[in-house]
């Protein structure tokens, strides 16, 4: 597939960008897998309590969760803003894997139709994270998974970090952050409380990528959670939200 325009925040095909060719070229390599490989321990580790939960996969065109999410057993379904945004797992044959199209801010499923929707990329550049999460909450049994910046860490110099993001990658896109708080506060008013959340990185990702030495990475992140560092400045955060009511 080839990329074609990146989206602005808010733009109805915010998952067009992630599920392109030259996104996926940024987790090839040693680098590129060890960031991939913390978003994987830590998406399998919010799910070790739900074996086989029916998945759906918003703006999931990416494939970074839908292939470990079948490995592990797991119906997954991903839906896209168009089929061209189903990218990556556009010839993806599975028995136990679907796509469909529809807006992602209006998903096209009944209520509570799968045990968990989840949403990796997207909270930072649909604009309207509230009503992605509202919509969410809305199509999921059991729990909702998100991820998303956090305004405080290395997010502080997000100018800065767009820089060497654009120098590293050749292309970036623009996010949104949002405040642990606020998110919290949504998914409760949604009747979803927070269950587990990680923080993947506390240095930033760009680094790591210009760093090429992911022993190093490991050792640098580790070191930083073994003291807790993780808990407060770790981003993006991965986040689960069960259903209370």
């Amino acid at each position: 597939m080839s990329d074609l325009s990146i989206a602005d925040i808010g733009a109805p095909d915010a998952d067009l960008d992630p599920s392109g060719d030259r996104y996926a070229a940024r987790f090839a390599g040693p680098a590129g897998e060890y960031l991939l490989s913390r978003q994987t321990v830590a998406l399998q580790g919010l799910l070790r309590d739900l074996p086989a939960a029916s998945i759906l996969d918003v703006g999931g065109g990416h494939g970074q969760s839908a292939r470990p999410l079948l490995a592990a057993g797991h119906p997954v379904t991903v839906v896209s803003s168009s089929r061209e945004a189903w990218g990556q797992v556009a010839h993806l044959d599975h028995p136990r894997f679907k796509r469909h199209v529809g807006p992602l801010l209006r998903l096209p499923f009944e209520d509570q139709s799968f045990d968990v929707v989840l949403a990796l990329r997207m909270m930072a550049h649909v604009g309207d994270w509230q009503t992605l999460l509202a919509e969410m909450t809305r199509v999921a049994r059991r729990a909702v998974i998100v991820d998303f910046p956090l305004p405080g860490g290395a997010n502080r110099a997000k100018p800065l970090l767009l820089w060497a993001k654009k120098r590293a990658e050749g292309n970036t896109r623009d996010y949104a952050t949002m405040a642990r708080r606020d998110v919290h506060a949504c998914l409760d008013r949604l009747g979803f409380g927070v269950t587990d959340e990680v923080g993947q990185f506390v240095l930033p990702m760009v680094l790591h990528r210009m760093l090429k030495a992911p022993r190093v990475s490991h050792r640098c992140e580790a070191a930083m959670r073994a003291i807790g560092l993780d808990r407060t400045f770790g981003t993006p955060v991965v986040l689960r939200a069960d259903r209370a009511r």
